[in-house]
Order: structure tokens, then sequence, then C-alpha cells
């Protein structure tokens, strides 16, 4: 037993840095941040129904839309290797990530590893060819 316990802990410990899921806490409404990280005025909204996680957004003078894309799309767990894709391996190493995907866009938490305080959230579009970071932030409700 002594021999598995270093065994298992190892183990236990690798899967803590893997991706994990986002919960309920991490819905809400989230403010797209420019190049310098400064609000601008288009919005997120992040809501999860009956299992299923739901994007909406929101342009300037206009009114909420589901950007969740059409049946087929649905947002799902990312897996670790997709994650590993979208980040660079210096940050993935100081930084736990959970991620939620559809065909179209990931949408991210992390948090500095060490400092649960520190973090935040990325939206990462898939459409253009190669991963692009959104920084958004989240709004008070």
């Amino acid at each position: 037993m002594k021999k598995l316990f270093p065994l298992l802990v190892m183990i236990l410990c690798s899967l803590s840095v893997m991706a994990g899921e986002l919960s309920e806490s991490d819905a809400g409404t989230y403010v797209v941040l420019d190049k310098n990280r400064a609000p601008t005025d288009m919005f997120y909204r992040l809501s999860k129904n009956n299992g299923q996680w739901t994007m909406e957004g929101k342009k300037p003078g206009g009114s909420w839309a589901n950007i969740s894309c059409d049946a087929g799309c649905e947002y799902r767990q990312s897996s670790e290797p997709e994650v590993q894709g979208y980040f660079p391996p210096d940050w993935r190493a100081n930084t736990d990530i959970s991620c939620i995907q559809n065909i179209a866009q990931a949408f991210c938490h992390y948090t500095v590893k060490g400092e649960p305080a520190k973090g935040g959230y990325v939206v990462i579009t898939l459409v253009t060819g190669r991963p692009i970071p959104i920084f958004v932030r989240r709004v008070p409700s």
C-alpha cells in the first residue's frame, strides 16, 4: 500500500492540471475587452439550462441574440488536447484552464496556479484557421 500511495497522489495531481469543467458559477454576462483590455460595447451572456450551455451576444444598440449556432453544434466540454492547442505551453504551465466549445468558439475560465483569486475568462475563436483569443470580463449583476 505504501508503494501505491505515491503513485495515486501523482495520478490525482496530474488530473487536477487537466482541463476542468465550467460550473454554474461561470454563467453570467461578460463585456468584450479591446487590445488594451479596456471594456468595449459588445457583450456575451453565458447560461446553462437543462444541462446545456447557451451563449448569447449583444452588439451596440442591439438586443440579445443566441450565438450558440444551430442544432448539431451545441457547447461541449473541451478535451485536453484541444485546450493545449489554444494556449501556449508556458502559459498553460502556470494556469488552470476550463473550457467549453462548439465549432465556432471556445469559452474558457482560467486561474493562476496557487493564486485562485487571479484569473479571468477568454473566448477563443475557432473559425479563423488558428485560435484567436478575445478577452472578456464578467459584468457585475
